[in-house]
């Protein structure tokens, strides 16, 4: 027994002077945690927990996740996790009788139970491959490198660790914070300055890991900002975004929050954004401003929301592209037959028509653009078949198409009776004494165009015969000048 005493003791010493955070209860208990930093980051899935699919927090939700429940993934690279404990125990027989037991564990429960059995498992399969002799080391040695694979659990079927959102936070919070901790304890030559700085002095670009004093990434973005100079405020370094797209050098505008972590004061900060969404609004040709003369602010758009008041919440853009758009990386289309535009100044919130800039008349009213060169192709081909092959409602100017019947319509929007050969309102009561009226211009002409609305300009009277006389005079112009062109290229 003596013997046996001496040669665990004789073990646990050697692994304390390998290990000083070893913690030795007795010669037959010791613990010790094993940071886990995976070499390559991990990819972690966290899926939102339901009723249908209980987690117990060790990896069983990885399979109810998988049985047709609907959810929301949300997929994180953790570079740094909560440390593995590991306790082991050393029998009377240990080493040459008996093999040490090993019981694992890890803060936040992240680690699956089956992987914690099948690593505790490995203990008693060394001391079986190594001769039943002293393991610890080798057995420590094995963890750790498991650890820094991030014990395969990439190498599963979802092709990662997938844990409910409520791990979300803490792991996330570890990471960064183990991350700071080791940043602010190195020492780093800064790339303005040139001079040696701690790391509790310095700040790290997200994107390209950059490093400079934040006294110097101060002084330089806080005058940057000053002057209005929006595209001055990105990485200093010389060799950063070299990407060269024709003749043109990217520029990676940083994004808000990395400035406050500088310590640069809010409102300096939100005037940069402030001014980059203006300038990206400027760069926009689909950008439409209120027509007030004493506003003139842009109108409301899905692809540029208004600008949060905590700034940290500001969405996160393609940073390769000062012009980017700052909500989505893909822009919304809007649709062309969608003109409501509501103003974004809160003083301000009119409505308008983005064709006409008037005040806003509802989908269904005709209205011509205050700008004819600004229309699209499809717009005007829009605007040229509904002048051509519709008549308005005279109350609420809906257009209406007539594909067969009489003249006689009633608006589908508004339910007003009219005759469609010349916009007039039609008593609901008698709307056909309109035709039987000697003297009125649509006198007999109920049934006329009965087979459909051919834009035949002189079956119209009112304001739809002008429309369909400046078509055809449009058109024979047109067409006057396509035969000149050809006269002139035949010769």
């Amino acid at each position: 027994m003596a013997d046996r005493y001496d040669e665990r003791e004789e073990e646990l010493s050697s692994l304390l002077a390998i290990f000083p955070e070893l913690n030795v209860k007795d010669t037959q208990t010791a613990t010790l945690d094993l940071p886990i930093s995976p070499s390559a980051p991990l990819l972690v899935r966290f899926v939102p927990q339901s009723s249908e699919t209980p987690c117990n927090g060790h990896g069983d939700y990885a399979q109810a996740a998988c049985n047709g429940v609907a959810h929301i993934e949300h997929d994180v690279k953790l570079s740094h996790l909560p440390s593995l404990s590991l306790q082991i125990e050393l029998p009377e027989g240990y080493p040459s009788e008996c093999p040490p037991t090993a019981s694992l564990s890890t803060a936040s429960d992240w680690l699956p139970d089956v992987r914690l059995r099948e690593l505790a498992g490995e203990v008693a399969k060394l001391w079986e491959e190594y001769g039943r002799c002293q393991i610890l080391y080798s057995y420590i040695d094995f963890l750790q490198q498991a650890a820094e694979t991030g014990f395969d659990l990439d190498q599963s079927a979802d092709g990662c660790l997938i844990l409910p959102t409520d791990f979300e936070a803490a792991l996330v919070d570890f990471d960064k914070s183990t991350k700071l901790a080791l940043f602010n304890a190195g020492t780093y030559d800064c790339g303005i300055c040139l001079e040696p700085k701690k790391g509790s002095a310095c700040y790290q670009l997200d994107r390209c890991q950059h490093v400079f004093c934040k006294q110097c990434l101060q002084d330089f973005y806080n005058n940057a900002i000053k002057e209005g100079d929006v595209v001055a405020v990105c990485c200093l370094d010389p060799s950063c975004g070299k990407e060269q797209v024709g003749h043109k050098e990217k520029k990676r505008p940083l994004h808000p929050r990395e400035l406050l972590a500088m310590d640069i004061e809010e409102p300096t900060v939100r005037r940069y954004v402030e001014m980059k969404r203006k300038k990206t609004l400027e760069s926009d040709k689909n950008t439409v401003y209120c027509p007030r003369s004493w506003c003139q602010h842009p109108a409301r758009s899905p692809n540029y929301p208004p600008i949060p008041k905590n700034l940290a919440d500001y969405p996160d853009t393609d940073e390769s592209d000062a012009e980017s758009v700052p909500a989505t990386k893909t822009a919304v289309v809007i649709d062309p037959s969608d003109r409501l535009a509501i103003c974004e100044n809160e003083k301000c919130q009119l409505a308008f028509c983005r064709t006409c800039y008037k005040s806003w008349h509802g989908p269904y009213a005709r209205c011509h653009p205050r700008d004819p060169s600004e229309l699209s192709e499809e717009e005007k081909a829009s605007y040229d078949y509904i002048a051509e092959h519709t008549s308005p409602c005279p109350y609420c100017n809906s257009p209406t198409q007539k594909t067969m019947g009489c003249n006689h319509m009633e608006c589908y929007q508004c339910h007003t009776h009219f005759c469609y050969l010349c916009g007039s309102w039609l008593d609901a009561h008698n709307p056909y004494q309109h035709f039987n009226k000697k003297g009125n211009p649509c006198y007999n002409r109920l049934w006329e165009l009965e087979e459909g609305d051919n834009g035949q300009g002189g079956a119209f009277v009112g304001a739809r015969r002008w429309e369909q006389m400046a078509i055809d005079v449009a058109r024979e112009a047109d067409d006057a000048e396509a035969r000149r062109l050809q006269v002139e290229e035949g010769t």
